[in-house]
């Protein structure tokens, strides 16, 4: 009954800060059935090592003839005589043992690659974490962004209500023209609006978020002590092209190539299989004979067998192979060059976003300056009402930009580090935890 409750009532976990989301990515549904591929592939792997183990086999056998098996003697001047050689029931039981000496290096090149797949496939669970991670990020920054930007429209609409106060009082004693507090009227309405558009993308950042972790999400904290974290361009290029995950993955396929050739070229070789036989037989279940062979037929022997000409079939099949192996060195090389000029571009793009934060906090810096010089003017009335809604408004975006360009920051910061393989991520982010 506990476990019907437990499961009858939803378990609420809010992930409050980046950290927690980071922590709880585990339980996304990609990555569950990633690690179930993973668990197939390492029982593959496993089975492919029983390859090196000797055969056991235990049968027992039943049969029933139409005839008497029997063999004719034909004497010259007399009838063909026929005498019985056996019995018309036929039992027999064996216990074979078998074991494969050498295969030309087939069982050991199945068994590197069967390995080689299972850490491939792990890499692969690990490179598709580090692009959830890559996409929880981007929604946490989205959020916070919006965040941001919903303080300041919410500000923004009590400055502009304020503001509406005194235009009221100025227009009750006749000295505002209609024509001015309907324009602050009406730039309250424009404001209204964008909180409430803001809202709703706020909540569909939570409920994507909320997908993804497979809990629901009511707010994100992003560490921004990030935003000062200095990064070393160079060390981490070269962290990427050797830790990375997917190219590690690549790696492992050029690796799991390299077995296939080797798989290839194991039937040019013989094979030498040795085998042991405990064998009776009768005419019975107790197999003890059928009185006209001995019961026991157990026995040791040895087989090799090598093809000498199948029609060029298995040169061919080297050459594929190696073709494939060939392939997968010039994919992986291109792939790093790739990420190398990924990561150059990502450094591009975080130079020119710093460059724009100190700017837009500069810019930010000017507006509220001329925001709080247009409300004296406007409350002396040397400035009109349609100059001091777009001076509050200005304010307000000035602000969202802010916030907007340190969320891309983080979020360009963090994808870097994310470029470079999840260890390089998670060592510098925990690392201002």
């Amino acid at each position: 009954m506990k476990w019907v409750f437990l499961f009858a009532v939803p378990v609420m976990i809010y992930a409050q800060t980046y950290f927690e989301i980071v922590e709880n990515v585990d339980d996304v549904s990609a990555l569950k059935s990633a690690h179930m591929l993973e668990m197939a592939a390492k029982s593959a792997s496993e089975a492919a090592k029983g390859e090196k183990l000797p055969i056991l086999d235990l049968s027992f056998g039943a049969a029933w003839l139409k005839d008497t098996p029997a063999v004719i003697f034909h004497i010259p001047g007399s009838p063909p005589t026929v005498s019985p050689m056996g019995t018309k029931r036929n039992f027999t039981g064996s216990l074979r043992l078998a074991y494969p000496l050498f295969t030309g290096f087939a069982i050991k090149a199945s068994i590197d690659r069967a390995e080689l797949e299972l850490e491939r496939v792990r890499l692969q669970r690990l490179d598709l974490k580090r692009n959830i991670y890559l996409e929880l990020t981007r929604l946490a920054s989205a959020y916070y962004a919006k965040s941001r930007t919903l303080s300041s429209q919410i500000k923004a609409k009590k400055a502009m209500d304020d503001a509406y106060e005194k235009a009221k009082g100025l227009y009750d004693n006749g000295l505002l023209p209609p024509a001015d507090l309907y324009n602050i009227e009406a730039k309250r309405f424009v404001v209204e609006a964008g909180i409430a558009e803001t809202k709703s993308q706020k909540e569909q950042i939570l409920n994507r978020l909320g997908y993804l972790l497979g809990k629901d999400v009511d707010s994100v904290e992003l560490p921004l002590g990030t935003l000062s974290v200095s990064i070393d361009k160079d060390a981490l290029i070269e962290e990427a092209l050797t830790s990375r995950e997917d190219i590690k993955a690549l790696e492992k396929l050029l690796s799991i190539n390299e077995s296939l050739q080797n798989l290839a070229k194991s039937r040019l070789y013989p094979s030498l299989f040795l085998a042991a036989e405990l064998k009776r037989r009768g005419d019975t279940p107790e197999l003890n004979g059928d009185g006209f062979t001995n019961p026991d037929q157990s026995y040791i022997g040895a087989s090799v067998t090598w093809n000498l000409f199948n029609g060029f079939s298995d040169e061919k099949r080297v050459e594929a192979a190696r073709f494939k192996r060939l392939a997968s060195a010039i994919e992986l090389n291109d792939y790093k060059n790739r990420v190398k000029t990924e990561l150059e571009n990502a450094f591009l793009r975080l130079n020119a976003l710093l460059s724009k934060l100190q700017s837009a906090r500069m810019e930010l810096k000017a507006q509220k300056a001329y925001c709080d010089l247009t409300k004296g003017r406007f409350e002396n009335q040397l400035a009109s009402a349609d100059e001091l809604s777009r001076s509050i408004a200005d304010l307000s975006v000035a602000e969202s930009k802010v916030s907007v360009l340190e969320s891309q920051i983080f979020g360009q910061k963090t994808a870097i580090w994310l470029m470079a393989g999840i260890d390089s991520f998670k060592k510098r982010l925990f690392s201002i935890k």
